[in-house]
């Protein structure tokens, strides 16, 4: 379907139009109708709602690549809904012209790109809107809220660590609602969730103009390629078939060398994307995928919902009755899929407004703050919104550490939401689709000024990164099935060995440990209670001291330079992580043995 280039000197173009009795090709130069081409139906094969005609002659290509189109159907314009350019989209939020679609032969080049799929246990997710990440003035770049935009910010996304982008809709869609805002505008689709979109064309809003969108879009894939990063797409289907799904994700996939996409598994059955000869090599991201899955899968297939984020929420508050959920979260893993854990996200508040925040604040958005969840599970640490107080603001630097402690190190692979690496806030609107403008685009300026939240996210995606526990290929059982001393992972309380579960507990002792894993023993100690408590450390083998990596107190940074035997003091609402210091040599063969 769709207009395809045969040769060079041939071009077909098809569209199904089921109860329709004649179409005609719809050609325009200039916005200017050109030609009128009569289609002809496939009835001779049985499919005469199909039309199609093969434009001809010698270098056609060069004469149809720019022109627009669309169809004269029993006397209705309709648009091809396979379209891989469209024209009257040039400008998000404003509408240049007649919508319709525009053939687009440019040519790419691929070499050098030097093209790998990361595995699963090196990804790092940054789940990023392409217009917000450079729109603000202080981005800094030479072409805000586009594709090259974007592009010019790979050198910063290096230096966090992140290495997989997952993009919100990047397709055309239309962002023009008819529903009023609070200021009696029409509302702006900002996020792109709808069905009125061109799935198969990148978005000309999103482009410079320079180029096509669609080599734009393909040069920052490249470019992300070079530099040893992924691109994951998120494509949301309304109304489509399977079979129209199916085409639009292999055509990212082999024109655009997409690496994965994130996709409303109610749209279809997603078992026919795991048995697609080119799919079944990308990754899927859905909400669920069941329990009969291959180990393969793996690498296939992640799951991405919302219990580590509610259940790490509730945690990070103080909830009571949440230790033992926290626990199961913080180390799961999956056989034979992959788990992606997030605490904020684009549909929600922003990392800084969820410490910021008790309750919501979407009166922007023109619907009497009644839009949005109201289960954000949020605490504003004792007071609404921006303020002064030194105490205030010290508890939230330490929650926001506290956050990225349990989103970095636990043993799912962790998405960041773009920005809260320094603190952007969408000023407490948890609903934000229909902001575009300063709510949503990421303010860069607050990079300077929070440079420690920076630092320390960039820290743990480093340590992430190096350490052997993150990059095992077997799931951990909580067992010492190998005869090695202690369970690969084990739960523990104030007290080593005697874990707390009980309603009123906020405290928690995880060990990992290291005979497993090839490496010195990992601990980690979390004290959500508002009073300090004592936490006597495990004595496992041959670790029976500990070296303090970080506490997210800071409070405690003159213990760093000695080990530690015994108990440690916990300071009120935070975590420390410690790593085992061997005392005497391993006993021989132990690490060749793992």
């Amino acid at each position: 379907m769709g207009v395809t280039e045969e040769n060079e000197n041939q071009v077909q173009v098809a569209i199904w139009l089921p109860g329709i009795s004649s179409c005609k090709l719809c050609l325009y130069r200039s916005g200017r109708a050109s030609k009128k081409i009569e289609m002809f139906s496939m009835e001779e094969t049985g499919m005469q709602d199909i039309f199609s005609v093969l434009l001809t002659g010698e270098g056609v290509i060069e004469q149809l690549d720019g022109v627009e189109y669309d169809f004269l159907a029993d006397g209705k314009t309709v648009q091809d809904p396979y379209t891989r350019a469209v024209a009257g989209r040039g400008k998000f939020g404003k509408k240049q012209g007649k919508i319709r679609g525009r053939m687009s032969f440019e040519p790419f080049d691929w070499s050098g790109e030097n093209w790998k799929r990361l595995p699963q246990d090196e990804m790092i997710l940054y789940q990023c809107h392409v217009r917000g990440f450079t729109r603000h003035s202080s981005s800094g770049v030479e072409f805000p809220g586009t594709f090259a935009g974007m592009q010019e910010k790979i050198p910063y996304l290096k230096e966090l660590g992140i290495n997989t982008l997952l993009l919100l809709p990047m397709y055309d869609f239309n962002e023009k609602m008819e529903e009023p805002n609070s200021k009696g505008e029409k509302k702006i689709n900002y996020w792109g969730y709808t069905g009125d979109v061109f799935y198969f064309a990148p978005k000309a809003g999103y482009c410079t103009g320079r180029t096509s969108p669609s080599a734009e879009f393909q040069s920052l894939v490249k470019a992300l390629h070079q530099n040893g990063m992924n691109v994951l797409l998120d494509m949301y289907f309304v109304g489509q078939t399977p079979e129209f799904i199916l085409q639009c994700l292999r055509y990212y996939s082999l024109h655009f060398h997409v690496d994965g996409f994130r996709i409303n598994q109610d749209c279809m059955d997603t078992s026919w994307l795991r048995k697609d000869p080119v799919l079944s090599h990308v990754k899927l991201l859905g909400n669920s995928w069941g329990d009969q899955m291959e180990n393969a899968a793996r690498e296939i297939c992640f799951e991405m919902n919302d219990g580590f984020m509610m259940d790490a929420r509730r945690y990070l508050k103080s909830d009571e009755g949440q230790t033992g959920n926290f626990y199961r979260r913080f180390r799961e893993q999956r056989n034979g899929v992959g788990v992606i854990h997030y605490i904020t996200q684009n549909n929600g508040f922003t990392l800084r407004d969820l410490i910021s925040y008790d309750v919501k604040h979407n009166e922007g958005n023109g619907e009497k703050n009644q839009d949005g969840t109201e289960y954000n599970y949020s605490w504003n640490c004792g007071a609404e919104g921006a303020t002064r107080k030194k105490s205030v603001l010290r508890m939230r630097q330490r929650q926001e550490k506290n956050a990225f402690v349990m989103l970095f190190l636990g043993m799912a692979v962790p998405m960041l939401l773009a920005g809260d690496e320094f603190g952007n806030s969408q000023k407490g609107n948890n609903n934000a689709y229909c902001q575009d403008n300063i709510i949503t685009w990421l303010d860069w300026r607050l990079l300077e000024k929070n440079q420690e939240t920076f630092a320390f996210a960039q820290k743990l995606i480093t340590l992430r990164k190096k350490h052997p526990l993150f990059h095992q290929r077997k799931n951990l059982t909580g067992m010492d099935n190998q005869s090695l001393g202690a369970p690969d992972v084990s739960c523990h309380g104030r007290e080593p060995w005697e874990a707390d579960f009980s309603y009123y507990s906020r405290e928690l002792g995880i060990l990992y440990y290291g005979s497993y894993f090839g490496a010195r023993s990992l601990y980690f100690a979390f004290n959500f209670h508002w009073d300090s408590h004592d936490f006597y450390l495990p004595a496992v083998e041959s670790e029976k001291q500990w070296k303090l990596i970080l506490d997210t107190s800071g409070e405690r940074e003159s213990v760093r330079k000695g080990s530690i035997t015994g108990k440690y003091q916990m300071m009120p609402r935070s975590i420390a992580v410690f790593e085992g210091v061997c005392t005497r040599p391993e006993r021989s063969g132990r690490r060749k043995k793992n």
